[in-house]
């Protein structure tokens, strides 16, 4: 499981199509919002499947108000936990302004800060073009 820590209005993306971002924190209640892809489904700790909204090309726009040690599922494979997992307790709440957040996915799927996919994938892109001689 990866643990990265996000402030308010900071984002982390899963994979390549899901976008989790931080809207708020009162006590122990976390405000999140998840852009995905309209094929994604986001699923609660009870088992019951959230309600999207519509959001631009397509894709559906989550809005979930969760305690710390609550988690949801993402699509098939990830998990995102509030804290650091599911035994998070009184040694895993959030501190002023930051949320400590939990992601259980293959390997094969990347998880970033959204700050740090922007920053990477120019280089990424202009990299693989000098790979392939253009």
């Amino acid at each position: 499981m990866l643990v990265l820590t996000r402030r308010i209005g900071e984002s982390i993306r899963i994979g390549e199509s899901v976008r989790l971002t931080v809207r708020g924190k009162l006590r122990g209640h976390i405000a999140l919002t998840l852009d995905t892809p309209a094929h994604v489904r986001v699923i609660d700790d009870a088992g019951a499947v959230l309600l999207p909204e519509r959001h631009g090309r397509g894709g559906r726009r989550y809005r979930a108000s969760l305690l710390v040690g609550d988690s949801l599922r993402i699509g098939e494979h990830a998990t995102v936990w509030i804290g650091s997992g599911p035994e998070a307790a009184a040694a895993s709440r959030t501190r002023g302004r930051q949320v400590r957040i939990g992601i259980e996915a293959p390997r094969g799927v990347a998880v970033h800060r959204e700050k740090h996919v922007r920053e990477t994938l120019p280089r990424r892109r202009a990299n693989d073009g000098r790979r392939h001689g253009e």
